[in-house]
């Protein structure tokens, strides 16, 4: 092999060597208080090249510390934190595979830190200008602290989503549903559903009627350079249930009829030094819709270990059912009925890399479940309606259900025998949660049996003596219930008798249940027959094996 050939091979190699030792080398250090010397969590720390562009970025964990890998390019360190005045520091020589470099930073004496910047040409001239621009520059670190969180130490999330149904245009929640995560793999809360160019351009609705789709903005929006462009900022109108925090009101700086923009508030804590909450509300809705204050909501937490995470969002919307009333002819006229609708979630645990689990605030609700005659109701099972939350008694009765997301719950029995057809008894049990709040309830347990005898006295299907019960729900093939499904029941004493058919039957309701009383011995045959509009859509033999009979009536698939 000629030796100018190895000469080269030895320096490439040489080259690819020391590129990989530059490669591994890493940066690290401490963040602290110039006053205090405290360390100081959730700084967001950039390497930046020549050029100024952003090589990769972190965050300093609960003790201050952070490290980045330190390629070869890397110029220079930028600093950013909520309530301290930003540093950019050039890098000390690399000598060792690790490089330390350790900072510290000086505390704004106030939020508030006028600025000098080119004015927004869309933009009324006012004199808090530039205090609200050096605001902004505050509230900035706070939104990409939760972007660099989300990038760099992502966590594992568990969310509770709910749609709360209020009473018209009032704050009092009619009804609420909750849903959980299929999984707990999530590990992002809330993000918007558009770019901020888009959401900028066409609104923040698909139209300003109440059947539209609102949209949210998250922090990558708030941070984009078409949201500065498109809307003006100023101080905020001081709250007084805010009274250490300071607010950056954003208004859309060109609002055109037909598109719905938003108008709200950056919140930030003055002592803690952390952004609490952005607020905002729809403009450009129709009038009527007005007095429902559309709007949003999204609350921000840091972490103990520095991360800074969105731990609760809403979006307020107004939504329409349709009704009727009495015209002045007496007949009856078709109208929409408006009323306010919040959708959101909570984060209800986090877990990350480190070791650190945190669970949100929510409220826990104890039920003490007894039977008629005052014994515990050991091994009964209650749930939530429209709801995932379930818990089963102890041996003293006693349910426990937490992570309860606050507002208003019904309690529901569960009996594992009827459990198959996927309906429970409601109860008279109603409550409403609050956050950090453990209340002790009680209820008491009705037995199936003694649910049914209730039932059927209603429905004036019971005799004295009757304590045998067939119980059932008809159902379409894909598990949805029936409503007007006529169903009729015959009995026979065996297999070579006649039917015998009941002057008994039952049209079932919305969600397709029925039931049978009787007073039959065990080892009865029993003919369940259902017809829905005339066509026999069920029919099937059962044989009485105990006092009670569940009967789960799934409509055939169509051939």
């Amino acid at each position: 092999m000629p030796s100018r050939y190895v000469r080269r091979l030895a320096v490439a190699l040489l080259a690819q060597v020391l590129a990989s030792a530059a490669d591994a080398q890493s940066l690290t250090g401490t963040v602290r208080d110039s006053l205090s010397r405290l360390p100081v969590p959730g700084v967001v720390v950039m390497l930046v090249d020549s050029a100024g562009g952003t090589i990769t970025r972190g965050l300093s964990n609960g003790r201050g510390d952070y490290g980045l890998p330190l390629r070869a390019d890397a110029r220079r360190l930028k600093v950013l934190r909520i309530g301290f005045s930003p540093r950019d520091l050039a890098l000390p020589p690399r000598t060792d595979p690790v490089t330390r470099l350790d900072i510290i930073l000086r505390a704004l004496p106030s939020m508030i830190q006028p600025v000098r910047v080119l004015a927004n040409a869309n933009c009324s001239t006012r004199r808090d200008r530039a205090a609200a621009l050096g605001l902004w520059e505050q509230a900035r670190a706070g939104l990409l602290a939760t972007i660099v969180a989300r990038e760099s130490r992502p966590a594992k999330m568990h969310r509770i989503a709910f749609d709360k149904i209020m009473r018209a245009a009032s704050d009092r929640i009619e009804t609420m549903r909750v849903r959980a995560d299929s999984s707990d793999s999530s590990t992002t809360s809330f993000v918007a559903a558009h770019p901020a160019k888009d959401l900028v351009r066409f609104g923040f609705a698909t139209d300003s009627l109440a059947s539209g789709t609102y949209f949210g903005p998250d922090a990558d929006v708030l941070l984009d350079e078409f949201f500065v462009a498109g809307y003006c900022f100023q101080i905020a109108t001081p709250e007084r249930s805010r009274p250490t925090q300071v607010g950056l009101r954003f208004i859309p700086a060109d609002h055109q009829r037909g598109r719905v923009d938003i108008d709200g508030a950056l919140w930030i804590d003055t002592v803690a030094r952390e952004l609490r909450e952005v607020e905002y509300r729809y403009v450009g809705v129709e009038r009527g819709a007005e007095q429902y204050r559309p709007g949003g909501n999204i609350s921000f937490h840091l972490m103990p270990n520095g991360v800074p995470a969105i731990d609760h969002w809403f979006i307020r919307v107004v939504s329409a059912q349709q009704d009727s009333v009495v015209g002045p002819s007496g007949s009856l006229k078709p109208r929409d009925y408006l009323y306010a609708e919040e959708i959101g979630g909570e984060l209800a645990h986090a877990q990350w890399s480190d070791g650190l689990a945190w669970s949100a605030p929510l409220g826990t609700a104890r039920i003490h479940a007894v039977l008629p005659d005052g014994r515990p109701a050991a091994g009964s099972i209650v749930a939530l309606i429209a709801t995932p939350y379930f818990g089963v008694a102890d041996a003293n009765g006693m349910i426990t259900i937490g992570d309860l997301v606050p507002g208003p719950y019904e309690v529901r029995m569960i009996d594992p025998r009827i459990a198959g057809i996927g309906i429970g008894f409601p109860t008279p049990l109603k409550f409403v949660s609050s956050r950090d709040t453990t209340p002790v309830l009680n209820l008491k347990w009705l037995t199936t049996e003694q649910t049914l005898t209730q039932r059927c006295v209603a429905n004036h299907q019971w005799k004295v003596g009757d304590s045998t019960f067939v119980f059932g729900r008809v159902l379409t093939s894909d598990g949805k219930p029936i409503d007007k499904a006529h169903v009729q029941f015959a009995t026979r004493a065996g297999e070579f008798t006649a039917w015998s058919w009941s002057d008994v039957y039952y049209d079932t309701g919305t969600n397709g249940l029925f039931e049978f009383c009787g007073s039959l011995p065990l080892g009865t045959e029993i003919l369940v027959r259902v017809r829905r509009g005339g066509m026999s859509v069920f029919e099937e033999v059962f044989t009485l094996a105990s006092d009670l009979l569940v009967v789960k009536a799934q409509e055939r698939p169509a051939p």
